[in-house]
């Protein structure tokens, strides 16, 4: 039997380094994902939901998890760069796949500039003299430099950094638990209203679209599972550990985003309609749980958070360009090159920096949407090229194979749609005119889609 591990069997050369085992590729979608991501879209979810962030989160969990099901076999089915633009390319159509590459691509490119404002808006509230533009253009060059040393140094520094969240948040709990006994918040550690409060699910304006439309904004929190796929030419075995590593993450963190949210809202259950600003709520959290000292420890912990998160999506963003490039749908020249000395697409690289600086110009809430709006979209087609590569065209249909290839992943493709079309109405709008540039660019280079944008053979 054929490794898919050689990728000459899909046509292409071993040009990235194959440096990274389980543990690492783990510990990579954990630093994309940021477990202190938590406290980016604390204050913004909680006031949209009237404090029922832990129920919100379970419903991100759930439509991840079937999403996070189907990456896992169409990674099997082709351990090669571009994610969810090789899997909807090779087993939908390549125009589809084109237009599926595309949409991920604005979540991947702007996930960096995202990271930049979060920091930033926590910068400011410590430094209050200091521009933002500087936090911003500070964080933006080093991440660059780190990322174009190539992979292994970008894995050092991200599994540093992954560490150190845990280290803080395992403190904060403490505080919380420690707040808890001392009879403020709830007082108690059981209370199924900081799950789900049935008083406010029936206020006016609230209901089941609000949840959705909260965990539109927190699937931002799951996006690390699927960057694994676009380093699989540079992982260890990747048929069998990029699969376990994105089920790892997505069950492991989801699980983890509501328990601590749950505290949350323990220790201050009228957070949602008390924070001062729902941007940095976290902070006012922090401060008021476990101190000022904590705070400030706590603005650089985002700052670490953001900058371990912003190195893996512009790894991983890079990569994607370079899967597009090098099958000449993108141009190959630029976006196929591969930098000899470190092994890394840096061409790519520059170009998702000089995007970020969008960062100078956007708000948080604007920023979180359009950087979901392009993960859902491709969520979706993930889900449904399991469906065309398995079911339909491997002819996979014995009672357990229907279900793991067909009516799985149309229940994830169906709830991503569902959370996809609950995003702000601004945020489709800019979305929308990307995927729009897409379809022109499309057009244009395959002759109005007389011809396929590259030279591949559908098996």
């Amino acid at each position: 039997m054929i490794s898919n591990t050689n990728l000459e069997n899909f046509g292409y050369e071993q040009s990235l380094k194959r440096v990274m085992p389980l543990g690492s590729v783990i510990l990579y979608g954990l630093a994309y994902m940021a477990p202190g991501t938590i406290f980016g879209t604390y204050g913004l979810v909680t006031h949209m939901t009237h404090g029922m962030l832990s129920i919100t989160y379970a419903v991100a969990l759930l439509a991840m998890l079937f999403t996070a099901l189907s990456y896992s076999q169409m990674v099997k089915a082709f351990p090669v760069a571009g994610s969810a633009y090789s899997y909807v390319q090779r087993s939908i159509h390549p125009h589809i796949g084109f237009l599926a590459g595309w949409a991920i691509l604005m979540d991947y490119m702007l996930i960096p500039m995202l990271n930049y404002i979060i920091a930033s808006l926590f910068l400011q509230t410590v430094f209050p003299g200091v521009p933002t533009w500087i936090w911003i253009m500070g964080m933006l060059v080093t991440v660059t430099l780190v990322n174009y040393m190539g992979i292994q140094m970008t894995a050092w520094a991200n599994n540093t950094l992954v560490a150190l969240q845990f280290v803080f948040i395992a403190a904060l709990l403490i505080f919380i638990i420690k707040w808890l006994i001392g009879g403020n918040g709830t007082a108690t550690f059981f209370d199924w209203n900081a799950f789900f409060n049935v008083v406010e699910f029936n206020q006016p304006g609230m209901g089941p679209g609000v949840l959705f439309t909260g965990a539109s904004i927190l699937a931002l929190s799951f996006l690390g599972f699927d960057a694994v796929t676009t380093i699989v030419e540079e992982a260890i075995e990747p048929e069998k550990n990029v699969g376990r590593a994105i089920l790892i993450i997505c069950v492991g963190a989801g699980g983890f985003f509501i328990f601590l949210s749950y505290f949350f809202q323990l220790a201050w259950p009228t957070a949602w309609k008390d924070f001062s600003s729902v941007d940095t709520g976290a902070y006012e959290f922090i401060v008021r749980v476990a101190g000022s000292i904590m705070g400030y420890l706590f603005t650089a912990i985002i700052v670490i958070g953001t900058l371990a998160s912003a190195l893996a999506s512009q790894a991983s963003a890079s990569r994607i360009l370079f899967g597009m490039g090098r099958d000449g749908v993108l141009p190959n020249k630029f976006f196929g090159y591969v930098n000899s000395t470190h092994q890394s697409p840096t061409n790519n690289i520059l170009l998702i920096s000089a995007i970020s600086l969008v960062a100078l110009v956007l708000n948080l809430g604007t920023a979180v949407s359009l950087v979901n709006f392009g993960a859902l979209a491709g969520f979706t087609l993930v889900n449904l090229s399991v469906v065309f590569h398995y079911f339909i065209r491997n002819k996979k249909r014995a009672p357990f194979e229907t279900i793991k290839y067909l009516i799985f992943p149309c229940i994830g493709a169906l709830i991503c749609a569902k959370i996809w079309l609950s995003l702000a109405i601004n945020s489709k709008i800019l979305g929308f005119t990307w995927l729009t540039i897409g379809v022109v660019y499309l057009a244009i280079t395959t002759n109005f889609f007389s011809k396929l944008p590259l030279d591949l053979e559908l098996e």
